[in-house]
């Protein structure tokens, strides 16, 4: 099953991967925030806040910490221990803000082994029965999902093959940065190579790769979670398609967050409200993509020019 991810794509390549519209959508959007830089380092400095907070409370989400959007802001800001939620919950949060560092780091180098057992670590620190920064030493099964993981004497080899196509190969040359990020992810995933932390540390080499070519921090929700999970199902299947367009919509979400900052944004309730439409129809379009939208702080919000738009229409 894995050595499919070493040649999927490049079978896949000659048909459009990322739905047409959605690949304008994002390519202009990666055109437009080009222009706009530098950005307002005020501006830009409060959404890098917000995006961070936002990003570890859905990373770890996913994988069941119990730490709300708000309580991870006031671990991660204040310093505050939350009473009644695990030590480990308040760990993975401010891991991450060590492992987001260490992120920025690498979009600009190649990706060593060393740096994948060094995410690790860092998402793990200080949560022994994870073994951070180690390989896994057993077998490990997926609960709900198909797909078992190769056994663990062969995680190393695997690894390596997977850096060798990471880092150069034709394969990955030919893809639009997107469909890169998306398929490492999750054939990092589907190697498995480490007892706990696997998403977590797939969702940081996906931002790596993205930061690399100039996109934004780009966060998959914990609401989607199980379209995610259906998505990288198929790409263990051999179909790269789900998976590829789920991460491409989540980083258009995120485009869409940064050049509102320098547009200016509107609450969908209030977009709704002056289009004449029900919340809950538009919120339907941003959640399917096909309007320009994003979330933040559990909020929607739409783009003036996209409102714009609309309202055009």
């Amino acid at each position: 099953m894995i050595s499919r991810y070493k040649f999927l794509l490049l079978e896949q390549a000659r048909s459009p991967l990322i739905a047409p519209t959605l690949r304008a959508r994002i390519e202009e959007g990666v055109k437009r925030l080009n222009s706009e830089r530098p950005l307002n380092p005020k501006a830009l400095a409060k959404l890098r806040r917000l995006l961070i907070v936002e990003y570890i409370y859905n990373t770890n989400a996913i994988e069941g910490n119990t730490l709300t959007l708000r309580e991870t802001r006031l671990v991660l800001e204040e310093g505050i221990t939350i009473a009644g939620k695990p030590l480990r919950d308040h760990l993975e949060a401010r891991n991450h803000l060590e492992a987001l560092k260490y992120v920025e780091e690498l979009s600009r180098r190649r990706i060593r082994e060393f740096d994948l057992l060094k995410i690790h670590h860092l998402v793990m620190m200080g949560i022994p029965e994870a073994r951070p920064g180690e390989y896994r030493r057993e077998q490990v099964y997926i609960g709900g999902s198909s797909h078992i993981p190769p056994p663990p004497s062969e995680v190393p080899k695997l690894i390596g093959r997977f850096l060798r196509w990471l880092n150069g190969t034709i394969e990955s040359e030919e893809l639009h940065p997107v469909e890169l990020a998306a398929v490492a992810h999750a054939y990092l995933t589907a190697i498995h190579p480490f007892l706990d932390g696997n998403g977590r540390v797939a969702r940081l080499l996906m931002n790596i790769l993205l930061m690399r070519y100039g996109y934004p921090l780009t966060v998959i929700r914990k609401e989607r979670r199980r379209e995610y999970y259906k998505a990288l199902e198929e790409a263990d299947r051999g179909r790269a398609k789900p998976i590829i367009n789920f991460v491409a919509r989540a980083v258009d979400e995120s485009l869409t967050l940064y050049l509102g900052s320098v547009t200016g944004m509107l609450p969908l309730s209030v977009a709704a409200k002056k289009l004449g439409m029900s919340v809950d129809y538009l919120g339907q379009l941003a959640r399917k993509g096909y309007i320009r939208a994003t979330k933040l702080a559990g909020r929607w919000y739409i783009p003036e020019d996209e409102f714009e738009r609309l309202r055009k229409q």
